[in-house]
């Protein structure tokens, strides 16, 4: 009988947040995401990815992130969950693609292919991670 109970209010409490979320999407609906995804195997260079990536967000662009005009997503591609994520953008390994979202609703991505080219240089790869950071957020204000 305890077990009934516990599941319904387990129930609720997630058809809550579930309210909660809609209701903060809908107050800020124009931002650009930016996704990580990974697997459940990860080699330095996915780490490095996924730490270089959060260093240029609290450093070059901690405005943004605290306005909540910029968001950090980390994704594990191998939860059923998250399986979609591989045909919705086209993605065969670990990757970081930037979402730019209006008006709740996602007008354009970008996976960052380049980003391979850039594992031999934190600088350079924060380089070209920011320079298309920067783009999209100019793309908020059009």
């Amino acid at each position: 009988m305890r077990f009934k109970y516990l599941v319904s209010a387990l129930m609720i409490a997630a058809a809550m947040a579930a309210g909660a979320f809609a209701c903060s999407a809908a107050e800020t609906p124009d931002s650009v995401v930016v996704y990580y995804f990974h697997t459940n195997f990860r080699c330095a260079n996915c780490h490095n990815m996924e730490n270089w990536t959060k260093e240029l967000m609290a450093a070059r662009f901690k405005g943004d992130v605290d306005s909540g005009r910029l968001e950090f997503r980390m994704l594990n591609t191998d939860e059923k969950a998250n399986k979609h994520f591989m045909d919705d953008y086209k993605l065969y390994t670990k990757s970081i693609v930037l979402s730019l979202v209006k008006n709740g609703k996602e007008t354009k991505y970008a996976n960052l292919a380049k980003i391979w080219d850039y594992l031999r240089s934190k600088e350079k790869f924060q380089e070209y991670v920011g320079a298309q950071i920067e783009e999209y957020l100019g793309d908020l204000k059009r």
